[in-house]
């Protein structure tokens, strides 16, 4: 029995996959996420260059950009402004693709795809949990008699 109950991402999503390991239930609290890598690894490491575009075209940097080249105001100011607006559009739409990436690959989709068996709410967890160490007893029961 394996239990997600936040994230597991990387060797953990391939080692605890239902579909890979016959033997094992994987169950997952609603809510929580599966994948080979989470959102913001994703967004930081494989999604740069969505990122790098998605900041390029936001409107405040595009209009500071605009602002520099009519020459309205002290170039050196808005240059510094651009500047410092830069990383906090980038970090904003970091985190933009991250949670996009992570809507994708939710907790459903690795039900879908048979990497998790069942998903519990989380005031079924306790129960769920218990019934499952009891069916793993039963197996373990029945595979001593057989042998």
């Amino acid at each position: 029995m394996f239990c997600v109950v936040s994230r597991y991402h990387g060797g953990a999503f391939v080692v605890f996959s239902g579909a890979l390991n016959d033997d094992l239930e994987v169950a997952a609290v609603d809510g929580s996420y599966a994948s080979v890598i989470g959102g913001g690894p994703a967004a930081a490491i494989v999604f740069g260059g969505e990122v790098r575009k998605r900041t390029e075209a936001d409107r405040r940097l595009l209009d500071l950009g605009a602002r520099i080249a009519r020459g309205d105001g002290p170039e050196g100011r808005l240059r510094a402004e651009l500047e410092q607006l830069r990383p906090v559009v980038r970090a904003e739409k970091q985190a933009e693709v991250a949670s996009e990436f992570d809507r994708i690959h939710s907790i459903e989709r690795a039900k879908k795809v048979g990497s998790v068996d069942r998903i519990i709410p989380p005031g079924e967890l306790r129960r769920f949990l218990v019934e499952a160490v009891e069916r793993g007893i039963s197996r373990a029961q029945r595979a001593r008699r057989v042998m």
